[in-house]
């Protein structure tokens, strides 16, 4: 596992804990991964999500023990299906063909 590999499940799994709406997340993984410029992109869909009819980014820098810059989309259950189903477009660049899904584990729950 690769050091982008290990922050981005630390940031997952923090998303978790402090989210409690959050379903899945999906972690975008782009042909030049691992570039150092890349960012940790991630797809989270979550029942507190209000629905918007896109699929908005926001960028953060490096921080803490996240020192890989990370962008986040938050999307609902409903919109997720219309992403499935092509009737809602992800970021440019973005594909569900080589995301890593992380569902949510029961011990996020507990936290």
């Amino acid at each position: 596992m690769s050091d982008k590999d290990e922050v981005a499940r630390r940031l997952i799994d923090w998303h978790f804990r402090i989210e409690p709406e959050l379903q899945v997340i999906y972690r975008i993984v782009s042909p030049n991964e691992d570039a150092t410029e890349e960012p940790i992109k991630l797809l989270e869909v979550s029942g507190a999500t209000v629905e918007t009819g896109r699929v908005e980014p926001f960028a953060f820098g490096p921080a803490g023990d996240i020192s890989y810059p990370s962008v986040i989309a938050e999307i609902s259950p409903a919109e997720m299906e219309r992403v499935r189903q092509g009737g809602l477009a992800l970021p440019a660049g973005w594909s569900l063909e080589r995301a890593q899904e992380h569902v949510r584990p029961k011990s996020a729950d507990a936290a």
